[in-house]
């Protein structure tokens, strides 16, 4: 008498039961549509109608003030006498805090205007990286350099 083998088991075939499978699917789906939001979410815009109240016209409150337009940022940086001179925007500005002072300034209304740091050939190195660090520091993102074609 030959035992059976091992390796020769039914071979009919592999069948994969689809039930349990379709309710983990069905489950899942039923998970995902409860907690879904449906909730369309409202935003008030902004519109230029007014309420007529009476024969006085009211503007509503909710509309954002005009956005201020800025040209560039100018920072002259001179070399007279021997000595380092500043100019923002073309006025005379007679030290390094009163510089920081007004860059401050103009980044308290609007930090991304472009500053352009504009330096004499003769100004030294550190001069010109003490006026970037402040503009850092006052919060402008956009410094450039401007060079003498």
């Amino acid at each position: 008498m030959r035992r059976p083998s091992v390796f020769h088991r039914d071979q009919g075939g592999l069948e994969i039961k689809m039930t349990p499978m379709i309710d983990v699917v069905f489950l899942l789906l039923v998970f995902f549509v409860w907690t879904a939001s449906f909730h369309a979410v409202e935003y008030l815009l902004p519109s230029s109608l007014s309420q007529q109240l009476g024969n006085a016209a009211v503007i509503d409150s909710q509309t954002p003030p005009p956005e201020v337009e800025f040209e560039d940022v100018i920072v002259r940086i001179l070399w007279q006498d021997d000595h380092v001179v500043w100019q923002v925007n073309g006025q005379d500005v007679l030290s390094l805090d009163e510089v920081k002072q007004r860059l401050q300034l103009v980044a308290g209304i609007k930090t991304d205007a472009p500053v352009i740091l504009h330096p004499d050939e003769e100004v030294p190195v550190g001069d010109v990286i003490d006026v970037y660090d402040i503009s850092r520091i006052a919060g402008f993102d956009k410094i450039q350099f401007a060079i003498a074609p």
